[in-house]
Order: structure tokens, then C-alpha cells, then sequence
């Protein structure tokens, strides 16, 4: 799941992730407003296994969306995790985001081939164990 309310960086990202042939499914989402709402109502089996989360968005921002997911039942906390993908280069966010226990990267804008091999390791190993 891809939720970014730029439509260029939603655009660029989301053709990243189709090229490197990253996933099989992939949701975009202009407002973390209804990707939550997706995220409340989906199956199970629908719930993704990755979100990639922008912090800078007008109404529900990245870190709203963070508390909101916060709250949400286990099965959905427990099958996504979330890796923040920003522009944002401020200490305070990443210092906000490396304590959430939901997240499990932050990058930055954009993504390319080298970043997702990257997270393809990391979730592989958090899978082994």
C-alpha cells in the first residue's frame, strides 16, 4: 500500500515498485484518510503487508495516521508494517518514528531499486526468525 496525497510522488513510487516487480498487489491511496478506512473494513487476507506512509499530508498527516493505526485490532497491527517514506528531513520526525513500534523504516523520497532490495532483505529476515 502506497498512501501519498502528492500525485507525482505517488505516481514515480508507485511505477518503482511495479518495475522491480516488489509486489504482486499494489493499493494507492491519495488520503491516509481512506487508506485507514480500507485498513478498518478489508478482509484479513487483504490487510497489505507492507505500507508505504508519506508524513506531509493535508487533513490526516503521516503521524495522525500512525496514532489512528495505533488503535487498530492486531491482526491488522500484527500482518502491516509500515515504512515512512518522507521528503521530510526534520530530526524531530525521525526521532517520532524510530520510537513507534509500527514502523519499521524510514526513507526518504524517492524510492529506487537499491531501497526496496533493501527492505526486501529486512522483511525476509524478520520472517526467518
Amino acid at each position: 500500500m502506497l498512501i501519498d496525497d502528492n500525485e507525482i510522488d505517488l505516481f514515480i513510487n508507485q511505477k518503482v515498485i511495479e518495475f522491480c516487480r516488489f509486489t504482486r498487489k499494489l493499493l494507492t491511496y491519495h488520503s491516509a484518510r481512506e487508506a485507514l478506512q480500507y485498513l478498518l473494513t478489508a478482509p484479513e487476507t487483504d490487510i497489505p503487508d507492507l505500507i508505504f506512509l508519506d508524513l506531509n499530508m493535508p487533513v490526516i498527516d503521516g503521524f495522525r495516521f500512525l496514532y489512528e493505526f495505533s488503535q487498530f485490532p492486531d491482526h491488522v497491527r500484527n500482518k502491516a508494517s509500515i515504512i515512512v517514506l518522507s521528503s521530510s528531513d526534520n530530526m524531530r520526525d525521525k526521532e517520532k518514528i524510530e520510537v513507534n513500534p509500527d514502523v519499521i523504516k524510514f526513507l526518504s523520497k524517492p524510492l529506487n531499486d537499491q531501497k526496496l532490495e533493501q527492505i526486501k532483505v529486512m522483511v525476509q529476515k524478520t520472517q526467518d526468525v
